[in-house]
C-alpha cells in the first residue's frame, strides 16, 4: 500500500509538470508574438522544448517536496 501511494505521488508530479510546462510554452510564445517577434518552429522543436522544460519543472518540484 505504500508503495502504491509512492508511484501515485510521482504520477502526479509528472503530470503537474507536463501540464504547467505546456502552459509556459505557450505562454511564451505567445508573449513574444504580442510584442512583436515571429516564430517558424516545428512540431520537433516544440516536443524538445516541451520535453525539456517539463524535466526542469519536475526537478523543481521534486526539489520543493524533498524530505
Amino acid at each position: 500500500m505504500k508503495n502504491q501511494e509512492k508511484y501515485r505521488k510521482v504520477f502526479f508530479r509528472i503530470l503537474i509538470s507536463l501540464l504547467i510546462s505546456t502552459f509556459g510554452i505557450y505562454a511564451i510564445i505567445f508573449s513574444a508574438k504580442y510584442f512583436g517577434a515571429v516564430y517558424n518552429i516545428s512540431d520537433g522543436e516544440y516536443f524538445i522544448t516541451w520535453s525539456l522544460l517539463s524535466i526542469l519543472i519536475l526537478l523543481s518540484i521534486n526539489h520543493v517536496f524533498k524530505k
